[in-house]
Formats: structure tokens, sequence, C-alpha cells
């Protein structure tokens, strides 16, 4: 889970100070999470185990991850994407997001528990044999809030209704109490905020220094609850670019004889494509909310 948080960190910090060397050696260490932390379907580690004495990687000692590690390596596998295009990462944040509502989720009462249901004759130890629904930031952003924003990041590119639903029922479990946390419920202020505003996307699509323009104005204009995506053009195609931005890329008119273009949404409505710099922060100022 640390290693997650430090993935979306750098890869933030890359994209914003359009560091190329940074954002390398990130998807990098992401690269190393995917091969030896998951098993590329259900099972994901807490720890990458070394042998002390030797310093070799001793891969048969095996610690279960908990709600934390899948929930931060999904966003870290989104900002893995979106800093990348690789739709490997993309595809890995769908199967760890369906692995950990299968593991944590609490069908009957909401929201998630930090340790997965023990199976056969496994046992946890110490604290662990209680399964809590952390809430609360103790120092780091806690589990719920975070799984529940994942989702919600997942459900704009996905189109998966059962993600939103879901993570709308992981923050309505806690409303009743979260006010009297304060400064310690801060991340379940920042999902909150993912779930009652629209996600806006400022897709740019294009190459060469046209398209890096636009992408760096893009970046630079604040909006809550925004992501900058850049696209190549020849990843304008089913299968290369995540589902619901599939099918909204690929029913809108390219610009004529244009470089680089940019399309900005605000949840289901979208403003026309613009081409240069004024009119893309026209946009992203004026893009309506549909809620």
């Amino acid at each position: 889970g640390w290693n997650g948080i430090a993935v979306s960190a750098y890869l933030e910090t890359a994209g914003r100070l359009r560091t190329d060397s940074a954002r390398d050696f990130t998807l990098l260490t992401m690269k190393r999470l995917l091969a030896d932390a998951w098993d590329g379907a259900e099972s994901l580690h807490h720890v990458i185990a070394y042998d002390t004495a030797s310093g070799a990687e001793a891969p048969s000692v095996v610690v279960p991850g908990t709600l934390d590690d899948y929930a931060f390596t999904v966003h870290a596998c989104i900002d893995a994407w979106i800093a990348s295009g690789e739709m490997t990462y993309y595809n890995a944040a769908i199967k760890l997001a369906d692995a950990m509502i299968s593991r944590f989720h609490d069908r009957t009462s909401g929201a998630f528990y930090d340790t997965a249901t023990p199976t056969g004759d496994s046992a946890p130890l110490g604290a662990l044999s209680a399964r809590r629904k952390p809430l609360q930031d103790s120092p780091t952003p806690a589990g719920n809030p975070t799984a529940a924003a994942a989702l919600l990041r997942l459900e704009s590119l996905s189109g998966r209704s059962d993600y939103r639903e879901i993570a709308e029922d992981t923050l309505d479990s806690f409303a009743g109490i979260v006010e009297h946390l304060g400064l310690y419920a801060g991340s379940y202020g920042l999902a909150l905020e993912r779930l009652l505003l629209d996600p806006m996307q400022v897709v740019v699509v294009g190459s060469g220094s046209g398209a890096d323009h636009l992408e760096a104005i893009a970046i630079a204009r604040f909006a809550v609850n925004k992501t900058v995506i850049r696209i190549a053009p020849d990843h304008l195609a089913p299968g290369a670019i995540p589902e619901a931005l599939a099918e909204t890329l690929l029913n809108v008119p390219k610009p004529e004889s244009a470089q680089a273009w940019v399309l900005v949404c605000r949840g289901r409505t979208c403003m026309p494509p613009v081409t240069d710099s004024e009119s893309l922060l026209h946009s992203i100022q004026d893009a309506p909310n549909s809620r």
C-alpha cells in the first residue's frame, strides 16, 4: 500500500513538473509491484519479502494484502495508465478493484473490512483477528474512503455503475459519525467530493509540441475532481482506451486539420472540441455540472 501511495505521488509530481525521468522510474516500480506482489487475478501481497540473511528475495513468504494495499494499488494503477497510456495498468486496476470488493466488501451492512474473510484453517494474528472498517486517517488515508474514491475514479472511466453504487453505499455507512473525526476524516471529505461533484475529464488528443502545450495548460488550471488524460491519435480505437472514454471520444468529430485537440467533459456532458489554449481555459471554466 505504501508503495502505491509513493507511485501516485511520484506520477503526480512528474506530470506537474514535466519530468520524464521521474515518470519512467515510477512506472518501473509499478511493473515490479504487479509482477512480484500480485498473482494477476485476485491475490495481492502485503509485502515483497526478502531473506534477511542473504538479501535474496524470498517468494515463498506470503503476507496477504489488506484493504489499504488493494485500494492504494488501484489508485496507483489508474495513475500509471494516465501517465503511460498502457492499458495493462487500467486492466490491472479493474481486476484489483473487483478482487477488493470480493474480499473486503460487506454486502449486508455496507463498507469495507480492513482484512479479508478468513479461509480454510488460516487464522489472523494478533490485532488482525478483529476485523474493522477503517474510517479515520491515522496518519495515512483510511481504507474505506480510499477504496470509495478508487471506485469512483474507475466508474468514470469504465462506465460501471456498480462501482459508484458500492462507493456511495460505503460513504453513506459513515455519514452519521464522520463529523466527529474532524481533521482525521480528510480523505472521507475528498472522497465525498468525488461522489457529489461530476468528474471533469480533460482529454488531450495528439502528439508533438502542440499537444504538450495544451496538456500543460489543462494541468495548470485547477478544478475539483478533474483528470487530465493524454491520448495518442493511434489509440482512438475500441480496446485501446477505457470503455466509457472510448464511447465518448469515438463519437466526437475530430476538428479538421488539427494536429492536437481537447475535449472537456463534466459528467456526461461534453463541450465542443477545442484546439487553442484560450478556448481550452474557457471550456474548463464553463463546463456545466449536470447533477
